[in-house]
């Protein structure tokens, strides 16, 4: 990263203060008419409690941000997650619960016999859900990567009691940060149990107006019987109580799962990259006693293989199907879709795990021991999956037959199907979106952050066509905007017929502001500056509610 911004470091410093009432922003331009609803955000806001520091970028207490849109007016809030890592933060003026880069210190209320339990049991798992928030039925729930979604009001940004506890339901001790929300406004989500050997399970979420046990399999796949959670729960009264195990995918290594953050879908298929960073349990059950945090028991084979699975989302069936490539990091999907007998699959990827290494604070506020910065180069990754294979098909014939892509699969004797993907954009980008109603379809364009030039952290908004890897970029130097969100226009004909909407801070100013842009031509249509009193640092993931 050129050294050509000296205040990048401060982006990273913590939100001194909270905004639960909305604040007028000021909007310079004009706002389409029918943009309403509200922009919410989630992502770190407090990195010291204390005398006490948080170590990595994916630690800091959980900040949610609020724009809400009516009349061609923005207003802003702000608030920090109640959780209990948050309470407990407060009330000990210190940081208790362990996060991914972080150690924590005992809890004091804990007797001798409980802090030696917690080293060994999930009990100090944290619920700092700075990740993502997203929708389940009317709902919205924050996540992280860990077992306990919590509930938020999306009118006053106020923390609620309740939880979706998937260790309790289904033995997951993590859980993707990413749900997927159907047509049928079923939702899907996957996580790792560990209880009774190593699986991915796929969960499925039913709108209260459906039964889970009408409207799905009563038994979820032959290795699901291999666990010993509860297959489902048909009171839906709430989201946590209408779900049910779809599936559970065996890990190829029960010590050393894979990571995931994301996962595909399709209108039949729900789609898992196995990918080769794994977590590496042993080191995991020990991390506690050894006061070493979970970003240490990560370990990425350069050596093995990324595996692909197809699991019928009707069904919850796995398909038999062996679909391989080569070592792969990726943490957001951006779309996979059915197209003539192919699941086309495209993710923002990279050569290995060393994005992860690069998020510790000390590293973003400082640089390496020369000052400088060097970011990761991502690339959009499509791999196609050839859905008709048999004992008849060849062995060593590229069987993608879609004429737009140059990505291949070949049978090998082996009976894998190997995978080469294709670079699908001339601009990589991660923090993806694309309009949802191609959600799982076709589609042509997708939206995400980039650096603008190597080596750069993401200061750059892009929009790829994804048929001729074309792109229109946004970007001003030493802004840097957060994961874009689309907004489509009301009775749109045209797939980019909206707007998107990001937030963006300077580093210069450390003002924020959201800016509104054309989805078409990347155009700034408006942009709603917040009072300079107000913190917006730069945000994970989100959405638009209406």
């Amino acid at each position: 990263m050129a050294n050509s911004d000296p205040n990048f470091g401060c982006l990273f410093n913590s939100v001194q203060r909270e905004y639960p009432t909305p604040v007028a922003a000021q909007v310079k331009g004009k706002l389409p008419g029918w943009l309403r609803g509200s922009l919410v955000r989630i992502g770190p806001g407090l990195f010291e409690v204390g005398d006490t520091e948080y170590k990595h970028w994916f630690d800091g207490l959980a900040l949610m941000h609020k724009f809400a849109f009516h009349n061609g007016k923005v207003s802003y809030q702000n608030r920090f997650l109640r959780s209990n890592a948050y309470k407990k933060a407060m009330k000990y003026n210190k940081i208790i619960l362990s996060e991914f880069g972080t150690v924590g210190i005992p809890d004091p209320c804990k007797n001798v016999l409980e802090r030696f339990a917690t080293h060994f049991l999930p009990l100090n798992v944290t619920d700092n859900n700075l990740i993502n928030m997203y929708q389940l039925g009317d709902e919205v729930y924050t996540a992280t990567e860990t077992h306990t979604p919590r509930k938020i009001n999306l009118q006053d940004l106020s923390t609620e009691d309740q939880t979706i506890d998937l260790l309790k339901m289904f033995g997951m001790m993590t859980a993707s940060a990413h749900a997927q929300v159907d047509r049928d406004g079923c939702s899907y989500n996957m996580g790792t149990s560990y209880l009774t050997g190593c699986f991915y399970n796929i969960i499925k979420f039913f709108p209260k107006s459906h039964s889970a046990s009408s409207s799905s399999p009563s038994s979820p796949s032959l290795e699901s019987s291999t666990t010993s959670t509860s297959e489902s729960s048909t009171d839906t009264s709430s989201p946590s109580m209408s779900a049910k195990l779809l599936c559970s995918i065996r890990a190829r290594n029960p010590l050393k799962p894979s990571y995931f953050h994301s996962f595909g879908m399709t209108d039949n298929y729900i789609v898992f990259s196995e990918q080769t960073l794994h977590i590496n349990v042993a080191k995991l059950a020990s991390s506690q006693i050894l006061g070493k945090p979970v970003s240490s028991c990560f370990e990425f084979d350069h050596n093995g293989t990324t595996l692909f699975h197809l699991v019928e989302k009707q069904t919850g069936r796995q398909m038999t199907t062996r679909y391989e490539t080569g070592p792969l990091f990726g943490m957001h999907v951006i779309n996979s879709y059915e197209e003539d007998g192919h699941v086309v699959f495209d993710i923002c990827s990279y050569d290995d795990d060393e994005l992860l290494k690069k998020f510790y604070l000390d590293y973003l506020r400082h640089g390496d021991q020369d000052g400088k910065r060097h970011f990761p180069i991502t690339e959009v990754r499509r791999f196609v999956l050839p859905l008709r294979i048999n004992k008849n098909t060849p062995v060593g014939t590229n069987l993608v037959t879609l004429n737009y892509t140059s990505a291949s699969a070949q049978l090998r004797p082996d009976g894998v199907v190997e995978l080469t993907y294709e670079v699908a954009s001339d601009i990589g980008i991660d923090m993806p979106c694309i309009n949802s109603r191609v959600n799982g379809r076709p589609y042509t364009y997708a939206y995400g952050t980039s650096g603008k030039c190597k080596g750069d952290f993401m200061n750059t908004i892009v929009k790829c066509n994804m048929r001729t890897k074309s792109c229109k970029t946004w970007h001003r130097p030493n802004h840097y905007p957060s994961e874009p969100i689309f907004v489509g226009a009301p009775d749109a004909v045209d797939e980019d017929e909206g707007v998107l909407v990001s937030t963006v801070i300077s580093s210069e100013t450390q003002r924020a502001f959201l800016l509104v842009l054309d989805a078409k031509t990347l155009d700034e249509i408006a942009r709603a500056n917040i009072p300079e009193t107000m913190s917006c640092p730069i945000t994970f993931h989100g959405g638009f509610f209406q």
